[in-house]
């Protein structure tokens, strides 16, 4: 259930106050005339709030940051919605800034160019690109996408690492997965670290979180998806499994697994043929290779 006032709402209507509080230069070029922040102390009140948001991600947080021009371009092109650029004086030339512009601008965009020490304590990866886009959280998938005839939905259930998560969700919207659904206890795909693993990806994928997998075994139940479990032994091997849609793929938690609720609610399972002495396979390294066996794709 999705809360009426979260926690980051305060904070991203701040997010912009704080930008405006900032040295201001008017800067021609790209759609229009627009008005840039100039920010050259770490102290300034939104460099605080961004890294305060950086320091502790909420699943409620209205507000994502998203970092790297690949992923705030990807966000931009998804439809995403941008409330703020906050890039280097470097960047401010790099021909890629003014199509962002182009489409950041007319949503309302606000622009802050960071000194690069300042840009350097909101910066998450050893060498920096210069760029962060501060978008607002998508809507959830609604549960009417699950009942799509030709549904290919991804369950990661409780995967806990960002890194996988952000993986998988690239990996699911590379496969043409029409949602990916996550269940209490898994990393939140617009969380930094999975952000950044995604490429940005997860602003393409129909997202949907539940705080338990009983809650999503029956809703997916009663819209006739069939539920495929991957797992390390027992079920059929992927090359000889039916992926007839509509279907859902769950993966589990890395350690865990999947809970017993799938099997409760009749999933089958599937797995993929391992060496002698291995037990398991990364959990983002099965999801690439079943979902685009699911696809079609090999």
């Amino acid at each position: 259930m999705e809360r009426s006032g979260p926690p980051g709402a305060g904070r991203a209507r701040s997010f912009v106050g704080a930008a405006r509080t900032a040295h201001e230069c008017p800067q021609a070029g790209g759609v229009g005339r627009s008005t840039v922040s100039v920010i050259t102390s770490r102290s300034n009140p939104l460099i605080r709030e961004l890294r305060a948001q950086l320091r502790a991600p909420s699943r409620q947080a209205e507000r994502i940051l998203v970092e790297g021009w690949r992923a705030v371009e990807t966000a931009a092109a998804a439809g995403a919605s941008l409330d703020l650029l906050v890039y280097t004086p470097e960047a401010a030339g790099d021909p890629r800034l003014a199509a962002l512009r182009a489409v950041a601008r007319p949503r309302g965009a606000r622009e802050v160019v960071a000194a690069p020490d300042v840009y350097a304590a909101l910066a998450q990866v050893e060498t920096p690109q210069g760029v962060i886009g501060v978008a607002r959280r998508p809507s959830p998938a609604p549960p009417a996408l699950l009942a799509e005839p030709d549904a290919l939905i991804v369950v990661l259930d409780a995967v806990q690492d960002p890194g996988n998560v952000g993986t998988m969700v690239r990996t699911a919207a590379a496969a043409g997965a029409t949602a990916v659904l996550t269940i209490d206890g898994a990393a939140d795909p617009f969380g930094p670290k999975a952000l950044r693993a995604s490429a940005g990806t997860a602003f393409l994928v129909p997202l949907r979180h539940y705080g338990e997998a009983d809650a999503a075994a029956t809703e997916l139940r009663e819209r006739s998806v069939r539920l495929m479990i991957a797992g390390p032994v027992g079920g059929q091997l992927a090359a000889d499994a039916s992926f007839a849609r509509p279907l859902a793929v769950i993966f589990g938690n890395e350690g865990a697994g999947p809970q017993a609720a799938w099997s409760r609610a009749g999933a089958e399972t599937v797995r993929l043929p391992l060496a002698h002495g291995v037990e398991s396979l990364n959990v983002a390294a099965a999801a690439a290779i079943l979902l685009y066996r699911a696809s079609g794709l090999i």
